[in-house]
């Protein structure tokens, strides 16, 4: 099938940098990037420079009157994801947006919404959901591999206390929505069902940003998670998948390469080499969800099997409730 999806890109922080370097290992018959747009125009023309975009916009307006695009990668500032996706969408662009796709359920149930309505594709970049290993995973547990499964156990901790979007809530950090909503995810990859109760609790900064978390997730037929994580330290960042016929580790399991089943089951995925170096752990893995809109848009899907909105909505409002338990006051439940 020849169809091209012609991409802009919002933004010219680091991640974009690293899907534009992943993008250059796609098939160039399928995707090609025409324009780049942020605030501080000296950023988006070295960005389109080194990356050979050709139209380097200053503000996305342009970008979202660009009638020569078809679908844009939100990836903005988290407390600006709600109001460009909003922009590209009212202006007939299908989209991409960096996860969380809004800052509470109510901006991402709107955003929903409007793409239905609009008949656009909408997905949360929730990368690691296009991972291999993620489908290697539910092919095992469902085939019942692991028996049934009775818990989850996740834990996540980077230094990232000194990144200022992580230190200052006007910019929508916080450990939730860097990095719980990631261990989040992978619970509901596993029990494909909301918790019937969570009870969160962990450490707010002097700004009123939530520095660390830890939770217990109660799902129903005795189904239990604890989810752990921290901006101040390192922690074992990975995911262990327990039922009654053993045990999963999962490693670096937002963006895992290696699924080891046991010992003698073990398979690992290959990533490309980049052009350029990236600024984040095996983000050439950022091709899985590039690929995965050329499928769904390529055979008229506007919402990926994989991450549908209903989840995007259903996570967002876990997260809603996990910040508000925590304290964070700009929650709008």
């Amino acid at each position: 099938m020849t169809f091209t999806l012609n991409w802009g890109v919002a933004g010219v922080g680091m991640i974009s940098h690293d899907f534009l370097t992943a993008m250059a290992n796609m098939p160039a018959h399928q995707h090609k990037v025409k324009a780049i747009a942020g605030k501080d125009v000296n950023r988006v023309h070295r960005l389109a420079m080194l990356h050979n975009i050709n139209m380097a916009y200053e503000g996305y307006e342009l970008l979202a009157n660009d009638m020569s695009i078809d679908i844009v990668f939100v990836s903005v500032m988290n407390l600006q994801h709600y109001e460009i996706t909003k922009l590209m969408l009212e202006n007939g662009k299908h989209v991409l947006c960096e996860k969380p796709m809004g800052m509470t359920y109510r901006q991402t149930k709107s955003l929903a919404d409007l793409a239905r309505e609009k008949k656009l594709f909408l997905l949360e970049g929730m990368w690691s959901r296009f991972f291999p290993a993620y489908d290697a995973l539910d092919k095992h547990i469902s085939s019942g591999g692991l028996g049934d499964v009775y818990h989850v156990n996740v834990q996540f901790g980077v230094e990232i206390n000194d990144i200022e979007r992580n230190l200052m809530k006007d910019l929508g950090g916080g450990a939730v929505m860097d990095l719980g909503i990631y261990m989040l995810q992978l619970v509901q990859f596993v029990y494909k069902e909301p918790p019937t109760d969570i009870m969160c609790t962990g450490h707010l900064n002097k700004a009123g940003v939530d520095e660390s978390l830890s939770c217990a997730l109660k799902y129903k037929d005795g189904r239990t998670a604890t989810i752990s994580a921290h901006t101040r330290t390192n922690m074992t960042n990975k995911a262990e998948i327990t039922g009654t016929k053993g045990t999963i580790a999962l490693d670096y399991f937002w963006c895992p390469t290696v699924l080891q089943i046991s010992p003698a089951n073990n398979t690992e995925w290959t990533l490309p080499k980049g052009k350029y170096n990236y600024h984040f752990h095996n983000s050439a893995g950022l091709s899985y969800e590039i690929q995965e809109c050329w499928d769904c848009l390529s055979n008229g899907f506007l919402e990926s099997p994989k991450m549908t909105l209903d989840e995007s909505t259903l996570i967002s409002k876990l997260t809603d409730t996990m910040r508000a338990q925590l304290g964070v006051l700009d929650v709008e439940l």
